[in-house]
């Protein structure tokens, strides 16, 4: 079999399971991560550093620097705020279900998401951001990876399914090579508005425990069933030619033409 394997008809066939298994693997174990980092990301106690110590524009958050505080000064796009639903107010057991507020934070590098904090209503006072410069700390945080269980991700006009880079690009005219990773819990805001949001913890803004957590882990186990499923696939191919050339090879050739004795003449 090994000989019928390695026929140059067949190297194709072992090229694409190899580029299948590192893919499915490799998309297994990012899932993997992202269940590790929701499990270990927690606040951290030390000083906040400036933004652009940790992150810049069209780059990509470092693990390590989840829940890291930082520092970063701007203006709010007050105009480009969005409402997420379908969330608890933080720090509260199965308490009212009211809005996360997103909004842009324009710096001199680049636009910064801010999670402001929660709100009961679309209409709330709270959800209008302070206008002029301003500086904010907070929490560095990575995208979500989808909305929380029992909501879809259609949501009217003004509003995010969840606060993703991919769901900010969609919803607003923002350019990606701008956009900060990821998004910022926002802790204390100076100057501090009239009115001010709730500022989230960092689980309840996130969505990282529960059922969201462990959901990055069930994807990853269905990404190496996938490559386990494909070396299945390929063995069977293998194996029914491998058969197939066999029961040609104990096929009898074709009987030869019988001789026929010439007519006799006289």
């Amino acid at each position: 079999m090994t000989r019928f394997a390695l026929q140059p008809r067949w190297l194709a066939w072992h090229l694409l399971l190899v580029v299948v298994l590192v893919s499915f693997g490799w998309l297994g174990r990012w899932q993997l991560s992202s269940f590790e980092r929701k499990d270990t990301a927690v606040p951290r106690q030390h000083a906040a550093v400036a933004l652009d110590r940790l992150s810049r524009p069209g780059g990509r958050l470092d693990a390590g620097d989840v829940g890291r505080r930082v520092v970063a000064h701007g203006r709010y796009d007050g105009a480009q705020t969005l409402l997420v639903p379908a969330r608890e107010r933080p720090g509260t057991e199965a308490g009212p279900t009211g809005f996360l507020v997103v909004t842009p934070l324009r710096t001199r590098a680049g636009v910064l998401p801010v999670v402001r904090g929660w709100v009961p209503t679309t209409r709330s006072p709270a959800a209008a951001a302070p206008s002029g410069p301003v500086r904010v700390v907070g929490a560095l945080q990575r995208s979500e990876s989808g909305p929380p269980p029992g909501t879809t991700a259609t949501v009217p006009a003004g509003q995010l399914p969840y606060v993703a880079t991919v769901t900010l690009i969609d919803a607003l005219p923002l350019n990606p090579s701008r956009l900060y990773d990821g998004y910022l819990a926002l802790r204390t805001e100076q100057p501090s508005p009239a009115v001010s949001p709730v500022p989230p913890e960092l689980e309840a803004a996130t969505g990282g425990g529960g059922v969201a957590r462990w959901r990055n882990l069930a994807y990853a186990l269905q990404w190496w069933l996938f490559a386990a499923a494909a070396v299945f696939f390929w063995w069977t191919v293998l194996r029914r030619a491998v058969l197939e050339q066999r029961e040609r090879d104990r096929e009898p050739d074709a009987d030869p033409p019988s001789l026929v004795a010439p007519p006799r003449t006289t």
